[in-house]
């Protein structure tokens, strides 16, 4: 793909150059205009990738799918030593609730059910997971532990990611060439149904339509998407670590959203 160049370049280096002098942390970002196929990116590296992660695991998931190795309309239960913490619907109900493997993907990419994610990574197997990441041609990125496993973290054992693995899957999904146009379709729509729109999405205009997935960890806010505005498409993924005030870092994310959304727009 080419390098974004020109004015607009410009002008989103200088206004993100300005966003961020004096925002605490670390960011890294990476825009892709899906109609020029240009790209832009700034401090793209592996990090902590969070529930970023989750996109992998529901490409692998399609994939089997796909292959007819994995039924969606499987039941999975949890038991109580799968309960964990952190976001979802499933930590709520009781020991034993069964949930399809169509829900189970839902419900890990809308509302980031830790539960339901490791679920799927018992059933899909880590392996392959990893396998399909390297089939997507996403150098930076590894799953090497389940959600909500911080003594594997603590441990070394931390999934990881990059703002420009995540453009390169993004982008696949929105072309249908990820996987096939049918699967990436419904992953598509999944992602226009997450719940948690306080990132990329808060500050575009409400016509937007925006399909994304969110994640955090403790100093860390991440959100990634694609983007579809009046005469324009693009991904964008961002990235943060190192952040002393998570409510700061999630409105510094939608700040740097509407500058990219301001700057593809122009002229359109």
């Amino acid at each position: 793909m080419d390098i974004l160049f020109g004015e607009k370049l410009e002008r989103l280096e200088a206004a993100v150059a300005r966003l961020l002098r004096d925002e605490p942390g670390f960011f890294a970002i990476a825009v892709h205009d899906l109609h020029t196929n240009q790209l832009w990116q700034f401090h793209s590296q592996p990090m902590r990738s969070a529930s970023l992660i989750k996109l992998f695991i529901m490409a692998e998931a399609f994939g089997q799918i796909e292959a007819g190795q994995l039924n969606p309309s499987d039941r999975l239960a949890f038991a109580e030593s799968d309960r964990v913490g952190g976001a979802g619907l499933l930590q709520e109900l009781p020991a034993g609730t069964d949930r399809t493997v169509l829900e189970l993907i839902e419900l890990m990419i809308t509302e980031s059910d830790n539960i339901a994610t490791n679920l799927l990574i018992d059933r899909l197997g880590m392996d392959k997971i990893n396998a399909r990441i390297r089939a997507l041609d996403c150098q930076d990125s590894i799953l090497r532990r389940k959600m909500m496993d911080f003594a594997a973290a603590a441990a070394g054992l931390e999934n990881l990611t990059s703002v420009m693995d995540v453009a390169i899957v993004l982008a696949a999904l929105h072309r249908g060439c990820c996987l096939d146009s049918t699967s990436d379709r419904q992953m598509c729509e999944i992602l226009g149904r997450q719940t948690d729109r306080c990132k990329i999405p808060l500050l575009l205009p409400p016509d937007t339509v925006c399909k994304h997935k969110t994640g955090e960890l403790p100093g860390a806010e991440h959100d990634a998407g694609i983007v579809i505005a009046p005469g324009c498409a693009y991904v964008v993924a961002i990235m943060s670590d190192n952040l002393p005030d998570s409510a700061r870092g999630c409105q510094t994310i939608a700040e740097i959203s509407r500058t990219v959304y301001d700057v593809l727009t122009a002229n359109q």
